[in-house]
């Protein structure tokens, strides 16, 4: 054997033995995250708790010329008003009272809603800790953490009076051996993007590095096989060999795929790989515009809707191009209403105000084309099926081969040009497998899953043994598992 296929052994015998380990983690807490992700806010209780909406107008009767912002919601059982213009921003209580600052009691109050139980500590977080690991928890420090005896923890932003993280032991539990190993949530890396993001493509890299030297010694070892006795036969006699070298056929190209995917689970595909010309990302706020209309257009009355929706918890205006509309959430739905009538009135986009919007960015020289679909295609669908359905698909004709999918009932908006989807595909595509084939079969989804990750873990255990081995045989005094020669091999 000459030096390089030496030094590729070395290099796929050290780095698959460490990296499997890692992979083993990866693909058990893989299979947890299917069914248990990182405990998340539940928004929905969160909107059962709040207060609704007065049946009393609480808009003021007088509001500044070039409005750009309204919106109602409660806190602490207070009517809030927030209103801006380009300049200026009002946060006041319903009929100009004075808003009621939050103290550590209405913070404890609004703890206890979500927990029936007693409070046993308190403790002031100054820093973002394991549950409250994102960036946006940064400007609510301090943070009052409230722990109970029923073992829930409820953290509430000390100013704001906000709820902003409930957890339970169940919760924990499963994250803890779920999305945080696999996701590498552990506050010292978390909290730092940048260096969260650093150890997860060293991770992947770590990976593709193993992943493409053990391709390069298995074909090594098959062919020289071939070519000493004339066969295409498992090379090896040792059962554990035999078994890490099967697997490593079926497998090594899926892994390969897996380790590629984990390089871009946070990093974009470079625009020398996929090149694009056009924007990187298209919002909602980008297509139809920022802001409000002149409020004298939205023509739905305060009283009528709160008629229409007793629970409602929050009220917004806005607008989808040039219609103005109300967006209502209560407890059970999000509705987007056409203010331009006086009766609540679902909204409808149709395809020319849509092609309208589409023709504003593109510029009216592209040639673009629209199409109503009622199933999802190659690009638009979800693993669960609720992806919204109909939708405009808007197709243009140009180097970057640009699709927008617009929600004729809300106006949101799907972006994707061939960078974005090759990045979809490289990540979430071959990650996860979120593929079209799968969209709407869950049950067929989860079960090829159960598959790849079960085998995942047969073969990162043949490879850790191995590994071991190798290192037992290198380091003769710290050698703990027997090795026979396979002359064979």
């Amino acid at each position: 054997m000459n030096t390089i296929h030496r030094i590729f052994f070395t290099i796929h015998r050290v780095s698959g033995t460490v990296i499997a380990v890692f992979f083993f983690m990866w693909f058990f807490t893989g299979l947890v995250l299917i069914y248990h992700g990182f405990p998340r806010l539940d928004r929905h209780k969160a909107l059962e708790l709040a207060s609704p909406l007065p049946s009393v107008n609480p808009i003021p009767d007088s509001l500044p010329d070039g409005l750009k912002t309204l919106r109602l919601t409660t806190q602490y059982g207070q009517t809030v008003v927030e209103w801006g213009t380009r300049d200026t921003t009002v946060m006041e209580g319903a009929g100009g009272e004075v808003l009621r600052e939050a103290d550590f009691a209405l913070a404890e109050a609004e703890a206890r809603k979500w927990v029936k139980a007693d409070v046993v500590k308190v403790d002031t977080l100054h820093e973002r800790d394991q549950w409250i690991m994102y960036s946006r928890y940064t400007r609510e420090l301090p943070i009052y953490k409230f722990y109970f005896n029923d073992g829930s923890q409820v953290y509430v932003g000390a100013e704001s009076g906000r709820v902003l993280q409930a957890t339970d032991r169940k919760s924990r539990f499963w994250a803890w051996i779920g999305a945080i190993p696999h996701k590498l949530y552990f506050p010292a890396i978390r909290k730092d993007v940048d260096v969260w993001k650093g150890w997860l493509l060293a991770g992947g890299l770590l990976c593709l590095i193993a992943s493409l030297s053990g391709i390069y010694v298995g074909l090594y070892v098959w062919i020289r096989y071939r070519r000493k006795t004339g066969r295409w036969k498992n090379p090896f006699r040792k059962r554990i060999l035999r078994l890490h070298f099967t697997l490593g056929l079926i497998f090594a190209l899926p892994l390969v795929a897996w380790s590629i995917s984990g390089v871009f689970s946070m990093q974009k595909v470079p625009k020398w790989l996929v090149s694009y010309k056009g924007d990187e990302y298209v919002s909602e706020s980008k297509l139809w515009g920022r802001g409000m209309l002149p409020f004298d257009e939205y023509k739905l009355d305060y009283y009528t809707l709160q008629h229409a929706y007793p629970s409602m918890r929050s009220l917004d205006f806005g607008r989808i191009g040039k219609i103005p509309v109300c967006e209502v959430i209560t407890p059970d739905s999000v509705l987007t209403l056409d203010a331009r009538y006086k009766n609540p009135t679902p909204l409808f986009i149709t395809p020319e105000e849509a092609e309208s919007a589409v023709r504003a960015l593109v510029g009216d020289e592209a040639a673009i084309k629209l199409e109503q679909m009622e199933d999802y295609d190659s690009h638009y669908f979800s693993l669960n099926g609720k992806a919204p359905l109909p939708v405009y698909k808007i197709s243009v004709e140009n180097d970057d081969g640009t699709l927008f999918y617009i929600n004729p009932r809300d106006g949101d908006v799907t972006y994707l040009n061939r960078n974005k989807i090759a990045r979809r595909f490289l990540f979430s595509g071959i990650h996860y497998l979120n593929l079209r084939p799968f969209a709407g079969h869950d049950t067929i989804w989860k079960l090829c899953l159960w598959i790849v990750c079960i085998t995942g873990m047969v073969f990162c255990f043949t490879s850790v043994w191995l590994g071991v081995q190798y290192l037992g045989r290198k380091f003769g005094k710290y050698k703990i598992l027997p090795h026979h020669e396979d002359k064979k091999s």
